[in-house]
């Protein structure tokens, strides 16, 4: 049982308002006179009944002796401090007020009555929290599996470029080596699932350099932004754009291949457009009938896990559309 610095103010607040539900009625009951007795009473109360016992108990469940007990133990114990502060609270307002009674027979019936609920309450919230963790650390694994999946794939499209390279043009290929290892720096380094729009840019113009450096003339690029977007304010996934573009460039036999990349703002989403001027997708795999590719399936998952959607379809050629909910750097 660990809590953050919010999370226990929040909790004793709530522990205070357990209390104030009851006694608020109380007091508007016998308003006339009794304010000498709430001043001393909700104290009391509040200390060795609500807040208190549960505090005591978080810090006792740090030992390692009631930590190794089950939670039917634990909760027993949670209890048996819940009547040690009842039996408190009945003393100390003898003490105050003599003429209090607060039996050991409704000390014992509140112990278990608040004690079975509040530990109950504290058991779901802690469940929900490491609920919370696991589907985390699940989105995580996932997203590094699909990132390991994705990055053999672009280096073995991008080592075919180089060969192609090699015997013509040695001093290109070189060039075009040295950007590949600044791509593959950069898919390496970016674990995160969020980098700047801005740098993500930047490596994809620098695979499509690659790519105009074997298809020089043969390969027309094509870029439009939303003047309204500004690439340094915005996040999206690491890589995100690449595979969908080698997509471009291994499936269109036309020539010269056309290659329009398209960016835009849409209410809450940022809109990618990937198109180009080839046959189109097979019906089959805009039907979902047959698997989409290496590639592309592995960004459509990349997309869903960040809460956005990847559409195929056909207009004048095969479009990709990416909708990403916005999410603002720093």
């Amino acid at each position: 049982m660990t809590f953050n610095r919010k999370e226990k103010l929040v909790i004793s607040l709530l522990l205070g308002f357990l209390y104030l539900i009851p006694a608020s009625l109380e007091w508007l009951q016998h308003a006339d006179g009794h304010l000498p007795i709430i001043v001393v009473s909700l104290p009391i109360w509040l200390v060795f009944f609500y807040i208190g016992p549960f505090w005591l108990f978080y810090l006792l469940q740090k030992t390692t002796f009631v930590s190794g007990l089950n939670v039917f133990m634990q909760g027993a114990i949670y209890v048996i401090i819940m009547f040690a502060g009842a039996y408190l609270v009945g003393a100390l307002h003898v003490l105050a007020f003599p003429h209090y009674r607060f039996s050991a027979a409704e000390q014992l019936a509140s112990a278990i009555l608040w004690g079975v609920f509040i530990f109950s309450m504290a058991q779901m919230y802690l469940l929900y929290l490491r609920l919370v963790l696991e589907q985390k650390l699940r989105k995580e694994t996932q997203w590094l599996n699909l990132t390991n999946r994705l990055n053999p794939h672009f280096l073995f499209n991008s080592l075919n470029t180089i060969s192609a390279l090699i015997y013509t043009s040695p001093q290109k290929a070189d060039e075009v080596l040295h950007k590949l290892a600044d791509i593959l720096r950069y898919s390496v380094e970016q674990q995160n699932q969020w980098v700047a729009l801005e740098d993500e840019l930047t490596i994809c113009r620098t695979y499509l350099s690659i790519e105009q450096a074997r298809f020089t003339d043969s390969l027309i690029i094509n870029w439009q932004m939303d003047k309204a977007l500004n690439p340094a304010l915005y996040k999206v996934p690491p890589m995100l754009l690449q595979p969908l573009i080698e997509n471009v460039v291994k499936h269109v036999k036309t020539r010269p291949i056309v290659l329009d990349i398209t960016i835009g703002l849409n209410d809450h989403y940022l809109i990618f457009l990937i198109q180009d001027d080839g046959k189109g997708f097979a019906e089959s795999v805009l039907s979902e009938k047959k698997q989409n590719g290496h590639g592309l399936d592995i960004v459509k998952k990349r997309v869903a896990l960040v809460g956005g959607t990847l559409a195929l379809y056909n207009q004048g050629g095969a479009v990709c559309k990416i909708s990403l909910p916005i999410h603002h750097c720093g």
